[in-house]
């Protein structure tokens, strides 16, 4: 009975732990991955089908090798992170980091590193379209067989993180974590109390138990009606407080029995005539 008592009283705080949990969202970066892919491997495949044969032939041979660039640079996938924009697509000449776009790679595949670092330092989130006017990169677009239409095509924006959330007004607070800490710590160990056989006045563990449940009791129940985390510790302190509550009530009014001070038993006297005997010890 006491074994069974025992578990019965664990089955609340089990049943309010095993609440389901959110599940975290960690997909983003890896969405974010194939996007700039997809995207790189169509520019790709739309230049390659020009038809550029007007052009100078060392302009088509630097066209191919850049888009061998471009392609081998799409397949690895490293591209930049926009970790200072949040909630916003911007363009990235260089991340933090020290990735590069894959305008920016294919220039510093080209031999012009220099280039690559002047641009980062002064315009490091600017557009292509918004660079016509820097004559080295106009420069190195014509010897590189691209237009800057076609510059603009092959460098993607960049996803930033998402806009940091409010506040959770439902979200516990440092000091209701740590009450319920304690007023669950309290329960659990005067439920231990009271289960097992420790030798301990039943009175005293009893006691105890209802104390340190009532203390659960009163930080769990004002939390019962809200939401979030509030109203999961408020039913841990609850169900811990009831199940402490119970069992310490249970040791009280079950105490050990005393020995009786008086007996009865049937008796027969010398003649065989029956009746019953009184024991009383003092």
């Amino acid at each position: 009975m006491r074994k069974l008592t025992f578990a019965a009283c664990l089955v609340v705080p089990v049943v309010v732990l095993a609440a389901r949990s959110p599940v975290p969202w960690g997909g983003r970066a890896a969405a974010e991955t194939a996007r700039i892919r997809a995207r790189l491997a169509a520019v790709e495949r739309d230049l390659r089908a020009k038809d550029v044969s007007a052009r100078p032939p060392g302009e088509r041979l630097a066209r191919s090798r850049n888009l061998d660039v471009l392609h081998q640079y799409w397949v690895r996938g490293v591209f930049p992170k926009n970790t200072g924009v949040p909630g916003v697509r911007v363009p990235y000449f260089v991340d933090r980091y020290g990735t590069r776009c894959a305008m920016a790679y294919m220039i510093e595949q080209s031999g012009r590193g220099d280039l690559v670092e002047r641009v980062a330092a002064t315009n490091n989130n600017a557009r292509i379209r918004d660079l016509k006017g820097d004559p080295e990169l106009v420069a190195w677009l014509r010897e590189n067989g691209l237009t800057a239409g076609e510059a603009a095509l092959i460098q993607p924006s960049y996803d930033g993180p998402p806009p940091a959330p409010a506040p959770d007004a439902s979200a516990a607070s440092v000091g209701y974590k740590t009450t319920t800490g304690v007023a669950v710590g309290a329960s659990a160990v005067t439920l231990a109390l009271n289960a097992a056989r420790t030798g301990m006045s039943p009175n005293l563990t009893g006691v105890l138990g209802i104390a340190s449940g009532a203390m659960g009791l009163a930080a769990g129940a004002p939390n019962l009606n809200k939401s979030g985390s509030r109203r999961t510790l408020g039913l841990l302190n609850s169900g811990m407080g009831t199940a402490s509550v119970l069992l310490g009530v249970y040791r009280l009014t079950r105490g050990p029995r005393t020995a009786s001070y008086a007996s009865v038993a049937p008796w027969v006297d010398g003649h065989g005539v029956p009746g019953v005997s009184l024991n009383v010890s003092f």
